[in-house]
């Protein structure tokens, strides 16, 4: 996929092949913030790739991406991922990986020891010699020294550390954990890169092997490298926590859930420490232990957690003297509307209301508004009452919170307030509440935000030339405002849906001007298509069609690109494949290759190459995070080769996520030199079980794996708060539907097996598409919000265009889930399919086109089964 360097030796030895390590040391001795020095300093345009090979005559200089010749040695320094090569594909371990293929996890072990010895016996290998489970530590807590077989690290004993890693893998693999300790310390004995790696997993399976004592030691050494550093940190408490020493295990634990934000699994340490606390008995540490158990109770999102929260604080606080449970029992005011806010954010709503109406209870007998706490008890009781979609009494709830509130928490309480009004059916106090959020807090974040969404108070009663005046201006009134581009094509749309064409042509030429890529993806290219549209309503034919031939050039399998190329097609078959064929050969030839850097030469990519080479693509993608390569600041040299790397182990969750939020190579067609960046984009893991199972239900590939993409970015065991599980993200009572028949499990611990998984959410497709056989593409909100919805919207405009349809799609998720489903079937059918004109790729002129208008859908086989539309989360 990636060319390799025209050049002899691979960036001085650096970069490695087959896991020769001689200059890591010198390397691994930098400090983070070090660049090495590999040459001079980079010009600017090794933003792009390097072009290597002949140009083609029609990247003309200047264009993006077209990089003139002289500018791109082809001696200069890359770096090339295909040297990098998984451990048990190096040439004398091919009987090992046979053994790993057929799942012989103990036999593969026991030849890769019986190897590892024989090698170490004949090329005289020093190796420290193994701690087993149990033994007395070689090196004492709190000792900075490590021991180590050499001074300095060798081809010799960098290549015994990786094997050895791979061997104590194994031996987890088969279930032996003892000696994978065995293993992981006589791995980390060697001087290379993965050295405190294996001492920290070491570390993790004493513990779980009842050893906190040798648990603690190998944790302290793993402690000393900073993307470990966390993980060590928690595993210290924990062995801590085990030898009885809770008091010293604190601070970790301490340090842990006080981050900002808060890391995933924070309820799960949080009742740990809490149980820690609660088996050294004393005043202090139950006081300790009903403080952390009410972290989780009150701001765990939906309630994680939170049954064994409470248990926890209820015996913590039995253990304590009548006058300290009193301050967890009848909590002060101020600390009660507290938690009643933090519910509130945290999704439980029924707790924070409860809290609130106490609160709120005891002020009214107290007279008065209550201050502060007032505002603050009626805020949270209005955040609770919109989060269980009672609208109407959450409206309520924010006047009485606006009556007694100032300064930022009254604007926030203006802003919800008017959404809850909008959301319960009273427009004009929201109107009202938007418009005093303007006039009092002009400066305030959400400004702008009132003023788009005033408009649509106003619109809703019947102000249209309020709600023209309101957006019109919205751009000179707030010329940095995120809602501008909003706002205008709300004035826009709003205008189209009446056949008004004419007066949408101002809003959308104002869009135009502000941005050209129209951030973010559902939005790339929408002022420029629609003003296409509405040249071409308007008579004004070669405008129109030349705008949206603009559209297919500029924005690469876009939404709209995708809009622009079939509405053109229609028109002026060859002007529309002209302007493709254009833009695909603008795309420079010859090979992508990545461009030398310093973060190349960091400790972290280094390591994340070695973790590469053992398969384990979760740590390596954690290395590459310290180096921020999932920032948009990130340089694409990291950025590509740290996906790229990934890419080798087939771990497509990691490294096409990285290139989520690199915005350079959307820019470009997915040809010539940028067309692996977009296959590492848009990766085919499970290739094993798709093509078969999409074959066996009728559907393309390309849906199966965009559906997937986008709904669980290829995490097999994820699952989302309204309990939808898998890569295709299931609920149960769906699943239990697709899988009558078919002889497959269907509960949550199924739907977490990827063959399962793709089986019943490409059997749901294929009922989808055939229930909307007339348009196929109404699969895709039926997937996310039943099949009942769609039918609901095309039943209520049934002529009307696609286009418009979309964005008349009343939920935000579904409506903007469609257009990101489209832009990805695109992206798979062009790299791996017929290109555009696959199967569901390009969107019908009409919602339901005029031939069908008149023919009732044929609905499902009558052999399929049909979900209920409450099966939806």
């Amino acid at each position: 996929m990636f060319a390799r360097p025209r050049r002899k030796g691979r960036l001085g030895g650096v970069l490695l092949a087959s896991g020769v390590l001689a200059s890591l040391a010198v390397l691994q001795s930098r400090r983070a913030s070090e660049p090495s020095a590999v040459g001079p300093p980079l010009p600017s345009w090794l933003r792009e790739p390097l072009m290597l090979g002949p140009r083609e005559a029609s990247a003309a200089p200047g264009d993006a991406g077209a990089i003139p010749v002289a500018a791109a040695p082809t001696d200069g320094a890359v770096f090339d991922p295909s040297t990098v090569t998984q451990v048990l594909d190096e040439p004398d371990l091919h009987e090992v990986r046979a053994l790993v293929s057929r799942e012989s996890y103990q036999a593969a072990a026991d030849r890769l020891e019986a190897l590892l010895e024989r090698s170490e016996r004949a090329n005289d290998a020093t190796v420290a010699p193994a701690v087993a489970p149990g033994a007395s530590a070689a090196v004492a807590p709190g000792s900075s020294a490590t021991p180590r077989a050499s001074s300095s690290p060798t081809t010799t004993s960098a290549l015994v550390g990786a094997r050895r890693f791979q061997l104590a893998l194994l031996r987890v693999r088969s279930g032996n954990p003892g000696a994978a300790v065995i293993a992981f310390d006589r791995s980390a004995a060697v001087d290379w890169p993965l050295a405190a790696d294996a001492n920290l997993r070491a570390a993790r399976l004493l513990f779980e092997l009842g050893q906190p004592a040798e648990a603690l030691v190998r944790a302290e050494r793993g402690a000393r490298i900073a993307t470990l550093a966390d993980e060590a940190a928690l595993l210290r408490a924990r062995s801590l926590a085990a030898l009885r020493r809770v008091d010293e295990a604190a601070p970790s634990w301490k340090a842990y859930l006080g981050r900002e934000p808060r890391p995933a699994d924070w309820q799960t340490e949080a009742l740990r420490w809490a149980r820690a606390l609660l088996e050294e008995p004393s005043v202090a540490h139950a006081e300790s232990a009903a403080e952390v158990a009410g972290l989780v109770i009150y701001q765990s999102p939906y309630g994680r957690g939170v049954g064994e929260a409470r248990e926890l604080e209820r015996r913590a606080i039995a253990t304590l003297p009548f006058d300290a449970q009193k301050r967890f029992v009848e909590p002060a005011r101020d600390e009660e509307v507290v938690r009643a806010r933090q519910l509130a954010d945290a999704n439980q709503g029924r707790e924070a209301l409860a809290i609130a109406d106490r609160v709120l209870a005891a002020l009214q007998k107290q007279g008065g508004d209550g201050g502060a706490v007032g505002c603050e008890a009626h805020s949270a009781r209005g955040k609770a009452l919109a989060s269980l979609k009672r609208y109407s009494e959450s409206s309520e709830a924010f006047g009485a919170a606006i009556e007694r509130c100032s300064g930022g928490a009254l604007a926030t309480a203006l802003f919800l307030g008017a959404r809850s009004s909008l959301r319960g059916g009273r427009p004009a106090l929201a109107r009202q509440r938007y418009a005093e959020l303007e006039a009092r807090f002009r400066d305030h974040r959400l400004a702008d935000d009132a003023r788009v969404h005033g408009a649509e108070a106003a619109r809703d009663l019947g102000d249209h030339a309020a709600f023209t005046a309101m957006l019109l201006s919205l751009a000179s009134d707030y010329p940095d405002g995120d809602m501008v581009d909003q706002g205008l094509f709300a004035l826009a749309l709003a205008r189209i849906k009446d056949g008004d064409w004419a007066s949408a042509v101002l809003p959308l030429e104002r869009a135009q001007k502000r941005q050209r890529r129209g951030r973010p993806y559902w939005a790339e290219g929408r002022p420029q298509y629609f003003l296409g549209r509405a040249y071409l309503e308007l008579g004004r034919a070669d405008e129109g069609k030349a705008l949206l031939a603009t559209v297919i050039r500029e924005f690469p399998l876009s939404y709209f690109m995708l809009l622009a190329y079939s509405r053109l097609r229609a028109l002026e078959p060859s002007l529309a494949d002209r302007a493709l064929a254009e833009a695909e050969a603008r795309e420079p030839r010859g090979r992508f290759v990545i461009p030398d850097h310093p973060e190349l030469h960091r400790p972290e990519f280094l390591r994340a190459v070695e973790l590469v080479r053992q398969g384990e693509s979760a740590a390596a993608l954690r290395e590459l995070e310290a180096l921020g390569v999932r920032e948009k600041t990130a340089h694409p040299s990291i950025a590509w080769a740290g996906a790229a790397l990934l890419a080798r182990i087939e771990a497509a969750a990691e490294s096409h996520g990285i290139l989520r939020g690199l915005d350079t190579w959307t820019e470009h067609f997915p040809s010539g030199v940028w067309r692996p960046v977009w296959e590492l984009a848009y990766p085919r893991p499970y290739r094993q079980v798709v093509p078969a199972v999409t074959a066996r239900f009728g559907i393309p590939e390309h849906l199966a794996y965009a559906i997937m993409r986008e709904e669980s970015a290829f995490r097999p065991t994820v699952s989302s708060p309204a309990a939808a599980h898998g890569l295709m993200q299931l609920i149960v009572p769906t699943a239990k539907t697709m899988a009558k028949g078919l002889g497959v499990g269907y509960d949550e611990r199924a739907l977490k097996t990827p063959a399962v998984n793709i089986t019943l959410g490409s059997r749901f497709l294929s009922v989808l598409t055939r229930r909307f056989a007339y348009d196929p593409l109404l699969a895709i909100p039926g997937y996310n919000a039943g099949p009942g919805a769609p039918e609901r919207w095309v039943a209520a405009q049934p002529s009307a265009d696609f286009d418009v349809f979309v964005e008349s799609i009343p939920y935000t998720e579904t409506r903007e889930y469609m257009k990101r489903v489209m832009k990805t079937m695109a992206a798979y059918a062009t790299l791996y399919g017929d290109g555009l004109a696959s199967t569901l790729v390009l969107p019908p002129i009409k919602v339901k086109p005029d031939a069908e208008a008149a023919v009732p859908s044929p609905g499902p086989r009558v052999d399929e089964p049909v979900p209920s539309d409450d099966a939806y989360p």
